[in-house]
C-alpha cells in the first residue's frame, strides 16, 4: 500500500517509462509542454485528476499505486465483441511486391527512418482511436 508521503512525480515518471510512450507524445495528449511534464516528475503532490488523465493517455491503471483511485474511477461493463472471422485475409492481401533492396548503409538508414516515421504515425493514430473509444 502506498503511503500519503509517496512522491507522486516519481511514480508517474516510472509509469510513463514503463509504458514505452514517448514523453513528447504524452505531453501533447495531456495538452502540456514536455518541460511541464518533466517538472511534474519533481512534484511530490500531483493532483489525482492529472494522474487519472495521465493513466488514460498511457493506458495505465494507477489504482495499484493509489488504491483509493479505483473507488473514484467509473467502471464500465466490457463491450460485447463481434465473433472473429476464420478467414482473416482481406481482398487486397496477397503476396507483397518485392521492395528494392538498399545498396548501401546510407540507403538502409534512410529506409529505417522512413519506416520509423510511419510506425510512429500509426501508433499516434492508434492511441487517438483508443482514447476516442475509451471516452464513449
Amino acid at each position: 500500500m502506498i503511503k500519503s508521503n509517496t512522491h507522486r512525480g516519481e511514480i508517474i515518471r516510472e509509469a510513463i517509462k514503463a509504458s514505452g510512450v514517448a514523453i513528447g507524445v504524452v505531453a501533447e495528449k495531456l495538452g502540456v509542454s514536455r518541460k511541464t511534464l518533466y517538472n511534474k516528475f519533481k512534484e511530490s503532490s500531483i493532483p489525482y485528476s492529472f494522474i487519472l488523465r495521465l493513466g488514460e493517455v498511457i493506458h495505465h491503471d494507477f489504482s495499484q499505486e493509489f488504491p483509493h483511485l479505483s473507488k473514484t474511477v467509473k467502471k464500465e461493463a466490457p463491450m460485447p465483441q463481434a465473433p472473429v472471422s476464420v478467414n482473416l485475409q482481406l481482398p487486397f492481401d496477397g503476396e507483397p511486391e518485392s521492395a528494392p533492396k538498399p545498396n548501401n548503409m546510407k540507403e538502409c538508414e534512410a529506409e529505417l527512418v522512413i519506416l520509423q516515421r510511419k510506425y510512429i504515425a500509426l501508433l499516434e493514430k492508434f492511441n487517438e482511436l483508443l482514447l476516442k473509444t475509451s471516452l464513449n
